[in-house]
């Protein structure tokens, strides 16, 4: 019984403190894995295609980049060269808030939505297999 009340006492703990659980990786994203999260939770299928034939890009909009009204410089996106739809997923991090604008279907317009970088992580970085699915789908971008 003891031991039931220090662990319960230690969870509490941890969640008071806002402390990742024991084994948790904590270690800041870089872009990369950024953009595979938000190519993930836009459409995973998406992001496993392209990433399989090797048509996937990763960049950084650049001042000479036409880009639709509400992508800034120094947004970050993935592409697919193969041009399936969504053919270009725009991303910028603010704080925790990570922003994201593509293509809504059959629209001549993006669609924006917004994540936190613990929501992301939490669906798609969690356990050690999801950590290496995406190092190995970020190992396979291209880079424009």
């Amino acid at each position: 019984m003891r031991k039931i009340k220090l662990v319960i006492l230690s969870i509490m703990l941890l969640l008071a403190l806002n402390l990742p659980p024991v084994g948790a990786d904590s270690r800041p994203l870089t872009d990369q894995q950024l953009g595979i999260l938000v190519g993930l939770a836009v459409d995973s299928h998406w992001v496993r295609q392209e990433s399989a034939s090797q048509s996937l890009v990763y960049g950084i909009v650049t001042p000479a980049d036409q880009v639709p009204a509400g992508v800034s410089r120094d947004d970050s996106y993935l592409v697919a060269r193969d041009g399936d739809a969504p053919t270009v997923v725009y991303y910028r991090l603010g704080g925790q808030q990570v922003y994201v604008s593509y293509p809504a279907a059959g629209k001549h317009h993006l669609r924006t939505v917004k994540f936190t970088v613990r929501q992301l992580r939490h669906r798609f970085f969690r356990t050690a297999a999801q950590r290496r699915q995406v190092n190995a789908l970020v190992s396979k971008l291209q880079t424009e």
